[in-house]
């Protein structure tokens, strides 16, 4: 094994070279994952849009988001069901993963350490909570209970501030890693949110289902205006894939719509197997160490090199 040093050749240091450039190749690309709230399927599509069929049909009562966890399994909440349902990588039904605290359950998401959040709306609004559990599926209680008011969306910043899309009183709320409520993030340019997510530089997105737009907001919660507003038909559930392209479900019309990182409208990504489409998830990417050294950096493996 051969590291960069001084004392190496030209030779040397272009077959290093080389090597990186074949170890930090492009990592293989991810499938989509969409919730047909109104079918009770969870439909899979490949990166160019093929519709690959039902990933998943048992043990789905409303699905409404998706979320992965590290080991690639699919949890889904059961919005009629009041339950977490969780799909191996091969879609295979692994049954419920929480059936307690639950009440109309939308948006998931989990952590850092594992934990899945799930946001919870009362029989009776206004109101809400945020409900914690454990990568076991243990009921670890309510996480946060203020500000809250028929919480939908749910998404974790790089630090583990929670975000909340209340669709009751049309706000975005913060809570701390530990559950402090920090306040509003956003009051203005909500009209009835759905699902939320965040894009690679800290700006989060918003999906407003009754005027049909999507909202963007600054990591400072500065109401940067409309990200999109064509061919939408009551947008539900939004996903960025890893070139920073944002997808979204149109509940009103049964499509994916594909935007730009800039906010072009690029079209349909998929317009078949959907039944009133809410949450999207895009696969976890595979993870690959053979290039990692027991350090965690990156070693370039190069045979025969004279010096």
């Amino acid at each position: 094994m051969y590291l960069f040093s001084k004392t190496h050749s030209t030779s040397t240091l272009w077959s290093l070279l080389i090597a990186f450039c074949l170890a930090v190749a492009p990592a293989q690309a991810q499938n989509l994952f969409v919730a047909n709230q109104a079918g009770n399927t969870i439909r899979e599509f490949s990166p160019s849009g093929v519709d690959l069929g039902d990933f998943a049909t048992t043990g789905l009562a409303g699905p409404t988001a998706l979320a992965f966890d590290e080991s690639g399994n699919l949890y889904v909440s059961n919005i009629a069901g009041n339950t977490i349902r969780e799909f191996s990588p091969a879609g295979v039904d692994l049954g419920d993963f929480a059936t307690t605290g639950l009440s109309a359950p939308r948006g998931i998401a989990f952590d850092k350490r594992g934990n899945l959040y799930v946001a919870n709306t009362p029989a009776t609004p206004p109101g809400g909570w945020i409900r914690k559990f454990s990568p076991t599926g243990e009921d670890l209680g309510n996480f946060a209970t203020t500000g809250l008011n028929v919480p939908r969306g749910i998404a974790f910043d790089k630090r583990g501030n929670l975000y909340v899309a209340n669709a009751g009183d049309n706000t975005i709320r913060k809570f701390s890693p530990n559950g402090q409520d920090l306040g509003y993030f956003a009051t203005t340019g909500v009209v009835v949110p759905a699902l939320i997510a965040f894009d690679r530089r800290g700006d989060l997105y918003v999906t407003n289902m009754t005027i049909n737009a999507i909202r963007e907001f600054s990591r400072g919660g500065v109401d940067l205006g409309n990200f999109a507003a064509t061919g939408l038909s009551a947008p539900a559930g939004l996903a960025f894939d890893k070139e920073g392209n944002l997808y979204v479900s149109n509940r009103g019309d049964n499509t994916i719509r594909i935007f730009s990182p800039s906010g072009e409208d690029l079209g349909y990504f998929a317009t078949t197997g959907m039944i009133g489409p809410v949450g999207l998830a895009f696969s976890p990417e595979p993870e690959d160490d053979s290039q990692d050294g027991e350090d965690g950096t990156l070693s370039l493996l190069v045979g025969s090199v004279g010096r």
